[in-house]
């Protein structure tokens, strides 16, 4: 079965997406808060032994994680529709190399592997790094969730009508339900891409994402850096 969300309209109202994302991440939280609850609960019984309080805590360390990454991905949606997007001229796979390199080692003990396939490592884009990265990062956590161990996740980059499109799927293990936890991180994923005029799309079975992000017009970076360079020099 597919599930997939269509490049949204330019006109489409934030705002309204944006309390519907805030309705999902709400409705998340009540699972790990339900753990989280029942763990306590246990904890403050009499008679547990060490062993069975040793795993509650770290029952409640996991729910409480949780809960924070949920509470992280609610402050970047507000901030997504908040506040304008700094783009500035970025090579593509040097933002991504340097996101694999702080993730790898988390993906890894997930007993996944990371692959990437290069066609061009010269693709420049007019985006917001920190957005991007963000994006990026929340989509590898949707996938390394959805993956069972053995998996592979592969990162491929294009060029398509102006964009540069960023793949991100699973090519092989199995694949489990996204959660409605996975689905907060795609709704970050997707208001920090949209946020800077680039397209957005999943695909649920097999789980892949789309991003797309406007290529970097090169004759425009060429006069902006001359424009700054006249600007620095002494009058």
């Amino acid at each position: 079965m597919t599930n997939e969300t269509q490049f949204a309209e330019p006109e489409s109202d934030a705002q309204v997406q944006l309390c519907e994302d805030f309705d999902l991440a709400l409705h998340s939280m009540a699972q790990p808060l339900t753990v989280l609850r029942g763990a306590l609960g246990a904890l403050a019984l009499r008679g547990s032994t060490a062993s069975d309080a040793d795993r509650y805590v770290e029952l409640s360390n996991k729910q409480v994680d949780r809960i924070c990454n949920l509470m992280s991905g609610m402050r970047g949606l507000v901030d997504a529709v908040q506040f304008d997007a700094v783009c500035t001229p970025t090579t593509l796979w040097e933002l991504i190399g340097s996101i694999l390199d702080r993730e790898a080692s988390e993906i890894g003990q997930a007993g996944l592997r990371i692959s990437t396939e290069k066609t061009d490592d010269e693709v420049r884009i007019l985006a917001d790094p920190f957005r991007v990265e963000h994006a990026v990062k929340a989509v590898l956590r949707v996938a390394s969730s959805s993956s069972s161990n053995g998996g592979e996740i592969c990162l491929s980059v294009d060029r398509c009508d102006g964009f540069a499109e960023l793949m991100i799927q699973h090519t092989n293990g199995n694949r489990k339900e996204l959660s409605s936890i996975d689905r907060v991180y795609l709704s970050l994923a997707e208001a920090n891409i949209r946020s800077q005029r680039g397209l957005f799309r999943t695909v649920a079975d097999p789980f892949s994402v789309s991003m797309k992000l406007p290529l970097c017009d090169v004759t425009a970076e060429t006069g902006e850096s001359s424009r700054i360079a006249q600007q620095a020099q002494p009058t």
